[in-house]
């Protein structure tokens, strides 16, 4: 690689490296706003808040890389062309292939980064964000407790609890059971404390009533110092942690041997899955080879290149969308697996092309001229 290619270079990766740390930090901040809500309401810690926020973290780059990358390389090459170091260097005798080669180096490396998100970190990640998920919703305490608010924790038992302590002990409890249509049970205490051994939850109550009616239709109150609810039955969950296809990884999407699978559909979403792991990737290059070609191809243009750039990103964001659409239609139509690889490599090959063809180039934007020379002739008619 020449001097003027690392030069290149260096101004490539500081804006890819912004603009990703930006995009990153949008996404983070709009997955949070569903993050925190399940957090609230469960009586979570901000600790973990931040680990799931942290572990959203992996699928959210493998979303926004190649957009990222492209946008980036958009802003890089429009200020080196307005600062006229491609013009200059064009005309020092680098082709436009010797200047794309710098941005796709920083592209490949994209690339090898992106696969290695979806390969590795991203299951990984979502698996313990799974996990994390699954031990909120078996957290006896945090189902329970909603204080100053009558809960309702199962069927047929409600629970209210005024205060609660940092030590976990809670004050002021009414505890209404209703198992038993024909002889409901209402308990008062001052004070109570879950606590789960061997996977029995018990609810112990302290200086408290048990309330409930006679056959007589008479109040039958009993006082007791301590007395302990066996909840085990009334709050048990699904401990087992079932896995989707963003939580597996790859030889599990694609390999899996026939009795696996629930049914033929979810054969069909996990392959599709798969295939858009492997194939998202390459629109780190292909996006990148796009706006080379838009941007390193061509003469100096003294108005700027806004139109340029509008053409190229607005082109580059329909392709990107385009290839969601096919992640998606592939979860039904197996035969589009396919095509999640042939649109960026399509893409690719038409901007490499481009590129490498200066006589085609040179014809397009003559045409162009042309065109315009017309329209403007006759306008004057």
């Amino acid at each position: 690689m020449t001097l003027i290619q690392k030069y290149f270079r260096g101004q490539f990766i500081t804006p890819i490296l912004l603009s990703l740390g930006a995009l990153s930090l949008l996404a983070i901040l709009t997955q949070s706003l569903s993050t925190i809500d399940l957090v609230i309401e469960n009586r979570q810690s901000a600790g973990v808040f931040l680990y799931i926020t942290i572990l959203t973290l992996p699928q959210l780059l493998s979303i926004i890389m190649p957009l990222a990358v492209f946008m980036a390389m958009l802003y890089a090459l429009n200020r080196l062309n307005v600062d006229s170091e491609l013009v200059v260097s064009k005309a020092a005798g680098i082709s436009p292939w010797q200047i794309a080669i710098p941005a796709l180096h920083i592209a490949t490396y994209a690339m090898i980064a992106h696969l290695i998100i979806n390969l590795v970190i991203q299951p990984y990640s979502f698996r313990e964000r799974r996990k994390a998920f699954l031990k909120i919703s078996t957290d006896v305490a945090s189902r329970m407790i909603k204080v100053g608010e009558f809960r309702k924790i199962s069927d047929g038992i409600t629970v209210y609890i005024s205060k609660v302590q940092p030590s976990g002990l809670m004050q002021d409890i009414l505890i209404y059971d209703e198992n038993n249509a024909e002889a409901p049970v209402t308990y008062m205490a001052e004070s109570g404390q879950i606590s789960s051994v061997d996977g029995a939850t018990k609810f112990s109550l302290f200086n408290g009533t048990i309330n409930f009616i006679n056959t007589d239709n008479t109040m039958n109150i009993t006082e007791f110092t301590s007395y302990s609810i066996d909840l085990t039955k009334a709050l048990a969950t699904d401990p087992v942690l079932n896995l989707k296809a963003s939580d597996r990884y790859i030889h599990e999407l694609l390999n899996l041997p026939p009795g696996a699978y629930q049914d033929k559909a979810q054969k069909e979403i996990f392959q599709a899955e798969g295939h858009m792991r492997l194939a998202t990737p390459l629109y780190n290059i292909a996006l990148v080879l796009l706006a080379l070609a838009f941007l390193v191809r061509g003469e100096y243009q003294k108005l700027g290149y806004g139109r340029k750039i509008a053409l190229a990103a607005t082109l580059g964001f329909t392709i990107r969308l385009f290839g969601f659409v096919l992640a998606s239609a592939a979860e039904t139509s197996p035969a589009l697996n396919i095509a999640q690889y042939c649109l960026p490599l399509i893409v690719s090959i038409f901007a490499i092309w481009f590129l490498l063809n200066p006589n085609r180039a040179k014809s397009i934007f003559k045409i162009r001229r042309h065109s315009k020379s017309q329209m403007s002739g006759q306008a004057l008619q």
